[in-house]
């Protein structure tokens, strides 16, 4: 399966697309503890609200089952919409999680931690079911955001890392950025670097300004 997608800003992502198709990876160092590593991924609904190309419509915890959800969403990569169930279980000690769908393509996603030296090391695998003919309409519903969906975790991760002892950020990033759609955020994004370009001119045009003034 073609994990697609490439990297924001050229960070390091490793991707994997092996044969037979049946499944795609991607690997990459993020900066927590393996025990914060898994504390974070077991905070499921905003694993799948990092993804830069999921619209999501409906999520709910089933309450019968507390580990299990329902997840509605468009997936802006295929144009698919998907309806499915799916159920957590961990990966030996607390080395990661394994989300498992009841219908579709998709068979599970599983999130892997290892340690590192300065920190751990995250891999996405997503499993498929194998499809012998190439021309199966099934084929389509293959997820081609699992590379811009790492990469957009690692940026949350290390924009808490970097800046979440600024006031406000933790719930900026967490509360009021997640809880828009994909679309959503892009816009907001493009409004706040246009108005951060358009303030660095208006203070080199001050600045010429207050140096003509000096000079007469």
């Amino acid at each position: 399966m073609n994990p697609g997608g490439a990297p924001a800003g050229g960070e390091s992502i490793t991707a994997h697309q092996p044969s037979p198709q049946d499944a795609a990876w991607a690997k990459a160092d993020i900066p927590l503890s393996p025990q914060d590593s898994f504390i974070f991924l077991s905070d499921v609904e905003r694993l799948f609200r990092l993804n830069p190309h999921l619209e999501i419509s409906d999520w709910r915890q089933d309450p019968a089952m507390p580990r299990s959800w329902q997840l509605g969403a468009l997936n802006e990569t295929n144009g698919c919409r998907y309806e499915v169930k799916m159920r957590m279980e961990d990966v030996g000690d607390n080395r990661g999680i394994t989300l498992v769908y009841d219908r579709g393509l998709k068979a599970s996603t599983e999130f892997g931690i290892e340690p590192t030296g300065s920190g751990s090391s995250l891999t996405i695998t997503e499993h498929y079911h194998p499809v012998k003919d190439q021309e199966d309409e099934r084929l389509k519903e293959v997820d081609r955001s699992l590379v811009p969906w790492l990469a957009a975790i690692r940026a949350h991760i290390s924009g808490l890392a970097r800046y979440g002892w600024m006031p406000g950020y933790r719930w900026w990033a967490g509360h009021f950025m997640l809880g828009m759609q994909p679309r959503q955020r892009r816009i907001v994004r493009m409004i706040i670097w246009v108005s951060l370009f358009e303030f660095i001119v208006f203070l080199f045009v001050a600045a010429i300004f207050w140096l003509e003034r000096q000079r007469g």
